[in-house]
This record gives structure tokens, sequence and C-alpha cells, in this order.
């Protein structure tokens, strides 16, 4: 019977996360915390920024975070000889969702805490050597209350998501901005390499001078256009004037292969820009 319990256990749980919400552990966790009206905390915040929060009197209620795992199952039948110059749109939307989902879910755990927003937002990326194609990203951040706030009561979007340390968070609100969501823009594209970029790297003559590799560099630019673009929709959507502590990251994998005795190199190239929407 208890082995049964567990099992419909788990099948619950898993349910909840296909519909993106949190496991029940979690959820019962949270409920409880809230529930108990205790003042214990842990948190992100760096000494300087807990005291801060005291003075400045918002509350630090919890550490919170929200994971998603992601497998791009058919990955590899985009590159290689029959491959062409362009968006790889599965893993671009992949990549787009695991993100999505990790914000979500850190976002589902402040609400359960009753927390107005969450600062410091830290968003992780990790690969893994056994398994092709998985990538894992994590969201992590510091649950926080402003009581008696005007923009708590005024603002559609609570609990609010955001990169900002406390000192900047606070800079802002005095000075009478409030931040709305995390916003995101990523693209994932595929850069098919010419004969000129074969000579060049592989070539006696050619790899012996200076040259620009032209078509690394126009997709390149390609996908960072994409991936901001994505960013100012996404501003857009959560009702943003702009965005603040912008981070731009990209990530770029050498594809190699052999055809007819032939070497090409090609390249996919990941970028990912993220900030924190603002509205004044």
């Amino acid at each position: 019977d208890e082995e049964k319990a567990q099992k419909e256990y788990q099948q619950a749980s898993i349910k909840e996360l296909e519909r993106g919400a949190l496991p029940l552990g979690a959820q019962h966790r949270l409920k409880a915390q809230a529930a108990s009206g205790s003042k214990f905390f842990s948190s992100t915040l760096t000494a300087k920024e807990y005291l801060l929060a005291c003075e400045a009197g918002y509350e630090p209620v919890g550490q919170v975070m929200g994971s998603a795992f992601m497998k791009v199952g058919w990955r590899n039948f985009c590159q290689g000889f029959w491959s062409s110059t362009s968006e790889i749109q599965a893993l671009t939307f992949a990549h787009k969702q695991a993100r999505e989902l990790a914000v979500s879910r850190l976002k589902q755990e402040a609400a359960l805490l009753g927390a107005h927003g969450v600062i410091g937002v830290k968003l992780e990326t990790g690969n893994f050597n056994w398994s092709e194609g998985l990538t894992e990203f994590t969201a992590i951040g510091t649950a926080i209350r402003l009581p008696n706030s005007e923009c708590v009561k005024l603002s559609k979007h609570i609990p609010f998501t955001s990169t900002l340390s406390g000192q900047e968070f606070w800079q802002l609100y005095e000075n009478g901005y409030w931040p709305t969501s995390l916003v995101l823009g990523n693209c994932s594209y595929y850069i098919k390499g010419d004969s000129q970029t074969r000579s060049a790297q592989m070539g006696w003559f050619g790899s012996l001078r200076n040259q620009e590799l032209e078509a690394f560099s126009s997709g390149f630019v390609h996908a960072r256009k994409q991936a901001v673009m994505r960013l100012w929709q996404d501003i857009a959507l959560n009702g943003g004037d702009g965005a603040v502590d912008m981070d731009v990251e990209y990530k770029l994998e050498r594809i190699e292969y052999e055809s007819n005795r032939t070497t090409y190199i090609d390249m996919l190239c990941n970028f990912m820009a993220m900030g924190t929407a603002i509205v004044d």
C-alpha cells in the first residue's frame, strides 16, 4: 500500500510538471512555510544587501528556484551535409521553452510564499556529456515583500521577476521605476561553411594569410539580431518601457563532418539576450 501510494503521488507530481506547475512536494513545503508565519528565511542577498533591505523597508521572504530539463531529440538532423544557413527553429523553441518554464516555476514559488517580487534572479545553463542534446536551465533568486507599497497595489505584474540586485532594485524604486518581468530573446542559428571558410581553415595556402570568414561573421550578426528583436518583443508583451541590467551571451559550436573524402566545417551559434523590463 505504501509503494502504491508513492507511485500515485509521483504520477500526480509529474502531471503537475506537465502543465507547467511545481512538483507536489515543493507546493506542500512552500504552503507550509507561508502558513507558519515564521520570519525565518534564506536568500541570495549579500550581507550589505540584507542590511539595505532592512533599512529601506522591504523584507526578504525566502530563496526561490525554478528548473527545467529539455531534450532536443532531432537536433543532429539539422546539421551536416544536407543543412543550410538558417535558424534551427526547433532548437530555438526548446531553449526558449525551457527558460520560460524555469522562470515560471520560480515565480510560482514566490507567489506561494506571498511575495511581491523576486530580485537577483540568476539563470544558469548546464549541459551533460552522458546525454546528447540535453540541456538544463535553473533560475534562482530572492523573493521579497514590500509592505504598504503603492506600486504593489497598482501593478499588474505581481510577483515581478528581475535580475536586479538589492541596491539596484531600491535605487530604481526610489526614483519611480517598477520592474515588471524578466525578459528574454534567443536564437539558435546554423551557419553553413563555404569554400572560403574551408580554404582558410584547412587549405595549406589559404590558411597562411589573414582573412575574415565572411559566412561566419554574417551568420553571427544575424543570430544576434534575431535574439535582440525577440527581446524587444518580450519587453512590449510584459508592458515595459525598456529593459535594464542587460546580459547578452552566446555559445559557438564547431560542426565538422566528411563527405566524399572532403572535410567540411560549419558553426552552430546559440545567442541569448536577457534583462529586466521596467516601467515608469
